[in-house]
């Protein structure tokens, strides 16, 4: 798996992203998004420098925000006076953009990796805040955008009524520390 991650880590990093996002509904294909994070991890550890890793980061969000949210794409059918075409290329604007915050969230792990010498379950306890910072910062800054946080993926499993305590972007958190438990067992 190394191998034909290191061969070509930005498509990885896309599929990875684009796999991710089945967790959401209506296919809940939770178990495809916390490997699609596992592998965004490697990829991170993989990067030999901060722009590969912030690129890596990106990728994975180009690929999970245009899938899902492409009900957005759908949405513009029903709008008479706008071409149908025009949805799909509000998707993948939307998500060139929003997909900055998950690249923010991979360059400081990154960055903290490397500057510290950080062990792997180190690594994996400093994401969940690092990606839930992302997603408050995706919520609340410029556009505000809070749609499909990852929490959201847990909500059919047990871990939904953690939610009551921590909230959907704690519940995120738990998200990406599960995703780091295949990383670890290796």
């Amino acid at each position: 798996m190394r191998a034909a991650l290191l061969r070509h880590p930005r498509t990885a990093a896309l599929i990875a992203g684009t796999l991710s996002a089945t967790g959401f509904a209506p296919l809940g294909l939770w178990p495809v998004t916390l490997a699609g994070l596992a592998v965004l991890l490697v990829l991170i550890d993989l990067a030999p420098d901060r722009r590969a890793a912030f690129t890596r980061g990106w990728l994975f969000g180009v690929g999970n925000f245009s899938l899902s949210l492409n009900w957005i794409a759908f949405a513009f059918t029903f709008q008479v006076m706008m071409p149908p075409w025009f949805g799909y290329a509000a998707v993948l604007l939307l998500s060139l953009y929003l997909a900055l915050y998950p690249a923010l969230a991979t360059l400081a792990l990154w960055w903290a990796s490397r500057r510290f010498a950080l062990p792997l379950f180190s690594r994996i306890l400093l994401f969940a805040p690092l990606w839930l910072a992302s997603e408050y910062l995706r919520a609340t800054l410029f556009t505000g955008f809070a749609w499909n946080p990852l929490g959201v993926v847990a909500l059919p499993t047990g871990l939904a009524i953690a939610s009551t305590l921590i909230g959907t972007y704690g519940l995120g958190a738990l998200v990406i520390l599960a995703s780091g438990i295949p990383l670890l067992l290796l």
